[in-house]
């Protein structure tokens, strides 16, 4: 709660600071631009539960549609309460017998780790199309821990099957080792939706933006990349991480000049719309097991 309060804080300090000016230059110029970021969430949305219907198939568990919606609508609800939403593993395997719960939590963190990789990957690419951190400049020792991490997680993740060999003793390993052995496209599926989905957030990010009379271009969309970046690594407690984008993103593209109120009304907007909205959704469609 401390960290919280401390961002809640942060947050306000950086909003007091507004120039009447960048209120006054606030304004909505293009509608297409915030339409099109509006439908971005329903294929945001399909390409998350394409990743979670593709864990199901990995683990061999036959359900019906109606489970596997609402499953995937209830780890968005959970995941809302826990932190950097990595709890929506609670939601899912409520929905299923205690003897997939383990396994369904293993893969589900593999997916959302997937996901961590498609922000490190384009954050790293950032990087080196803008020759900087815009936050932290002359950061080379930075950027050097953070290529190095990268590639320490694309070892884990592609070669962690090798790891869990060293404990075949152990049920629980060794049937984690033998289903991602058997579906060995299980992690090349997921890390292809998750930089599917990394596409969609910068465009919706990008176009949000560009509604508010920000111009589109390379500099700009590296620049949300590292926002994504510093947001993955940056540690919350709950609601996606409501408060710590907001000020990352002030921190960052104020760096490009931009309109400050543009960028806050932005991010609060998107964290709505890919958050809130299918949390709301959850809320209303999840039932009880029994039902």
């Amino acid at each position: 709660m401390i960290l919280f309060a401390g961002v809640l804080y942060l947050l306000y300090r950086q909003v007091s600071g507004f120039d009447q000016k960048a209120w006054n230059s606030f304004a909505l110029v293009n509608f297409g631009s915030l339409f099109l970021a509006i439908v971005l969430v329903f294929p945001n949305i399909w390409l998350a539960y394409k990743k979670w219907d593709v864990t199901l198939r990995s683990l061999e568990i036959k359900t019906t549609q109606r489970i596997k919606t609402q499953s995937f609508f209830a780890g968005i609800v959970t995941g809302l309460v826990t932190p950097n939403m990595l709890g929506n593993f609670l939601g899912r395997f409520y929905y299923f017998d205690k003897e997939y719960r383990g396994i369904i939590t293993a893969f589900t963190m593999l997916s959302n780790f997937g996901q961590f990789l498609a922000s490190m990957t384009f954050g790293a690419v950032s990087i080196f199309l803008l020759g900087e951190l815009l936050v932290w400049k002359e950061a080379d020792q930075v950027v050097y821990i953070l290529l190095f991490g990268i590639v320490i997680s694309y070892l884990i993740y592609f070669f962690i099957d090798n790891f869990l060999g060293r404990f075949k003793q152990f049920r629980f390993a060794g049937e984690f080792r033998r289903l991602l052995k058997k579906f060995r496209w299980f992690r090349t599926s997921i890390l292809f939706l998750s930089f599917a989905r990394f596409v969609i957030f910068t465009l919706q990010f990008s176009l949000m933006l560009n509604a508010f009379g920000v111009n589109w271009n390379l500099y700009l969309i590296a620049a949300i990349w590292q926002v994504y970046l510093l947001t993955m690594i940056a540690p919350s407690l709950f609601l996606g991480k409501v408060g710590i984008k907001e000020s990352i993103a002030l921190f960052v593209l104020s760096e490009l000049g931009l309109n400050e109120v543009s960028i806050l009304f932005s991010t609060t907007l998107i964290w709505f719309l890919n958050t809130v909205s299918p949390g709301l959704v959850g809320l209303i469609i999840c039932r009880n097991r029994a039902e």
